[in-house]
């Protein structure tokens, strides 16, 4: 399973109507909704860019790790 950021581009906050569409669905996880305008979940590609399809103010976006540099100095040789 991948993990996905969907995000509501409409006016305010996202729906509670939306985020429980959301969540009913099966082998769909909501990780995390502390953020206003967006969610992290969990579940099959194919099945979520389903959903948002049929929900036009929201985008689906896979999520993806950027490593950080070192903040360390090194000593170049």
């Amino acid at each position: 399973m991948s993990w996905f950021i969907l995000r509501y581009q409409g006016e305010g906050s996202k729906p509670a109507e939306d985020v429980n569409r959301i969540r009913s669905l099966q082998s769909i996880k909501v990780l995390d909704e502390s953020s206003p305008r967006m969610l992290l979940v969990e579940g099959p590609g194919a099945r979520l860019k389903a959903l948002v399809e049929s929900m036009p103010e929201w985008i689906l976006t896979p999520e993806r790790m950027i490593p950080l540099p070192d903040p360390r100095p090194k000593i170049r040789k």
